[in-house]
């Protein structure tokens, strides 16, 4: 009897089972043959538009973590940006002479510069001068200590410092004045001028620059020319000359001087490797000598 119950038990189980595997089987079949194509297609459309969109909103979601994220940098770079200029307005406002004195130094630093440039440079400029001819010069032809000096005949200064440098030369017989002419004050400078530089074709230049600094020098063009006949000059052959190639080639090549050391005021003065705006007095142009050419 026991036996008998477990064989029927054992079978009961079976066909549990077979149950079961027919009811699988009949699912899998209906998907496949019984649900119509277009149904799995749009399943699997869904599916796919799903995880397309899906996609999307992850893709959003890091563009705006990223744009916040960006914003947040630029409002600190702000901020930071801000604060300092703030610190550096205090710092102005309560450390004036300090800002003051940075850009006094830095002025200072930069004339030092500029002064510099401008020295290389003259110091080249007074080289090609002294590598020149000059036939107009006062003194010995053979002086050693040369001193370039530019005039104007109607600058008052000039007239003072003429007697300076005479001074300085009865003193010392090694000194040579070399003259370029810088009419700067008017036609009647340019006039004196012509009159000077036309001088020297006949070999009175040092007698009619000194007449033209001296107090006896009339104030018209025929006075002028009358005393200079009178000290031996040939007026016949210095009007020629006024008007002479020769003497436009030397005014040309003295404006040239007068250009590349930008002298804008007379007199003014070379010694050695010095340049000297303006007046100077006898002790100063021999304590400048005795330096340059020591």
């Amino acid at each position: 009897m026991g036996i008998y119950v477990k064989k029927r038990n054992f079978a009961g189980l079976k066909i549990l089972l077979l149950l079961i595997l027919v009811i699988i089987i009949f699912f899998i079949a209906s998907y496949y043959f019984v649900f119509p194509e277009n149904d799995k297609t749009n399943l699997d459309n869904d599916l796919n538009s799903s995880n397309s969109q899906l996609e999307k909103n992850i893709s959003l979601i890091q563009e705006k973590d990223l744009n916040i994220y960006l914003k947040k940098e630029e409002m600190n770079e702000y901020l930071t940006n801000f604060k300092f200029d703030q610190s550096i307005k205090k710092f102005v406002e309560e450390n004036p002479e300090f800002i003051l004195n940075v850009l006094r130094e830095y002025q200072i630093n930069q004339n030092k510069l500029e002064q510099e440039k401008i020295n290389k440079e003259n110091i080249s400029s007074i080289q090609n001068l002294n590598l020149q001819a000059h036939p107009m010069y006062l003194g010995d032809a053979s002086g050693t200590k040369v001193i370039y000096e530019f005039v104007d005949y109607n600058c008052g200064y000039c007239e003072k410092y003429h007697q300076e440098l005479i001074n300085v030369m009865k003193e010392d017989t090694l000194v040579k004045i070399v003259i370029i002419q810088m009419p700067i004050l008017g036609n009647f400078s340019k006039d004196l001028t012509t009159i000077a530089l036309a001088s020297s074709l006949q070999g009175e230049f040092k007698t009619v620059h000194n007449y033209l600094y001296s107090s006896e020098r009339k104030s018209n063009m025929e006075d002028i020319l009358a005393d200079l006949f009178l000290k031996g000059v040939d007026l016949q052959t210095l009007k020629k000359d006024m008007d002479s190639q020769e003497v436009r080639d030397f005014l040309s090549i003295h404006k040239s001087y007068v250009d590349e050391f930008k002298f804008t005021g007379s007199p003014a003065t070379i010694i050695g490797n010095q340049i000297i705006p303006g007046f100077i007095d006898k002790s100063k142009i021999i304590e400048i000598l005795e330096k340059e050419f020591s």
